[in-house]
């Protein structure tokens, strides 16, 4: 279960400062969380406008994104791309999608696997296509590589993938090569739960050097030297409120 905490973390956004609030994923751990459907219309806009930015020159010819928080995503870049069509990946397997196309896939902020589906309708869209797939955030990899992977499957070329947050570095050691396809426009860290707070771990901060895959795969976990009490501090320009 999911519990909100009195910390916020505050994090820049394309140049603009952003507090988060921090939710608890267990006794051990917890993250900072991105809503994007509760940022507001401004935001949606100002994300849109920064990721188009980041691909405009790479000129992309539709962009994929995953149901439920990459659907304004896609809708605010495609537009600023001026792009009309955009392809979403569905959670939900909704009547229609009978004979989609199926990769599995789990999210941190989910206890279940969940699946992405492709409409096979859309798959003309795709093909011999060069997509963008855009979404929220990136944080184990697991739900962009699944992207990544249908894409491919309906015969497109994924010429790049553009995020609000990467969050820690679990998701290069997931990605593989593929995580060279990422551009982001701000980074969150994880956190560990210490004394009952709250605690930036700086192992997964914006530059610290990503773990090893069998460390990346437990999720961004501190080093076994860190003292159990004691508190990580947060990286400079950024700061951790309660």
């Amino acid at each position: 279960m999911l519990i909100a905490t009195p910390e916020t973390y505050t994090v820049k956004i394309a140049g603009e400062a952003f507090r988060l609030p921090i939710i608890q994923l267990d006794e051990r751990r917890a993250i900072s969380l991105l809503m994007v459907i509760d940022m507001g219309v401004r935001f949606g806009d100002m994300v849109g406008k920064a990721i188009a930015e980041r691909f405009a020159a790479s000129k992309p010819d539709i962009v994929v994104g995953s149901a439920t928080l990459g659907i304004p995503i896609a809708i605010e870049v495609s537009r600023r791309l001026g792009i009309d069509r955009y392809v979403i990946l569905q959670k939900s397997p909704k009547f229609h999608l009978a004979d989609a196309m199926v990769e599995e896939v789990r999210s941190i902020t989910t206890t279940v696997p969940q699946r992405l589906l492709l409409d096979r309708r859309c798959i003309t869209l795709l093909q011999s296509k060069r997509v963008l797939i855009v979404d929220d955030v990136v944080a184990t990899g697991s739900s962009m590589a699944a992207a990544i992977r249908l894409v491919r499957r309906a015969g497109a070329d994924v010429m790049g993938a553009g995020v609000i947050l990467t969050e820690g570095h679990s998701w290069r050691a997931a990605l593989g090569r593929d995580a060279e396809l990422i551009a982001s426009l701000g980074h969150i860290p994880q956190f560990d739960i210490v004394d009952g707070v709250a605690a930036p771990d700086p192992s997964t901060a914006a530059g610290a050097e990503p773990a090893s895959p069998a460390a990346s795969a437990q999720g961004g976990r501190r080093a076994s030297g860190r003292a159990a009490g004691q508190r990580a501090s947060p990286r400079t320009g950024v700061s951790f409120q309660r």
